[in-house]
């Protein structure tokens, strides 16, 4: 019964009936919710990214053709919005400031969070070539200066450059691929 009043509203409000969409927002704004916590651990983000996929399936409102499948969609934005908040901790957990150095992780402040993603970093640096983890961590851990960690091992500062970034740009992908596939 209740699903079927739910499809009915849905229905009505693709078809141009705006008031309907309070039922909408109310049945599925909750199931929303208990989701994306389920991920973010925290009320305030969960709330703003729910916020979010409502707001969005507002807007795309013309584009919706079946609402059969609404849910679905619904869900998919709020996996899609997911996946790009996790991908923006990633960056946060490797974030460099403007000169290269690196900055305290906002995701410290949650500790659930700073743990798992310490725990996927670290496996990710593991997966890397010797070479380039040991460049990697003396510029990340020792907070060397490219220069310097050339002339300790005897390589130019640009190999050392292009040696950081090629392993940021790897980090960042294992680190978001992983952390993604958590959400799906």
């Amino acid at each position: 019964m209740l699903q079927e009043k739910i499809s009915n509203s849905v229905d009505r409000w693709l078809q141009g009936d705006d008031t309907a969409f309070e039922a909408v927002f109310l049945y599925f704004r909750p199931r929303l919710l208990r989701y994306t916590f389920r991920y973010l651990k925290n009320e305030t983000a969960s709330e703003d990214l729910t916020t979010e996929v409502l707001v969005k399936a507002w807007q795309n409102k013309s584009s919706i053709t079946n609402p059969a499948t609404f849910e679905n969609y619904l869900f998919t934005i709020a996996r899609n919005k997911l996946i790009k908040a996790w991908q923006k901790r990633v960056d946060i957990l490797l974030a460099l400031d403007a000169a290269g150095e690196p900055t305290e992780p906002a995701a410290a402040n949650d500790p659930v969070l700073y743990k798992e993603l310490e725990l996927r970093y670290r496996k990710s640096l593991e997966s890397l070539p010797e070479q380039r983890r040991r460049i990697f961590l003396l510029h990340r851990e020792q907070h060397l200066s490219y220069r310097q960690i050339a002339e300790q091992l005897h390589i130019s500062p640009k190999t050392v450059e292009n040696q950081v970034a090629a392993t940021l740009k790897q980090l960042r992908s294992q680190l978001a691929q992983s952390l993604a596939s958590l959400i799906l």
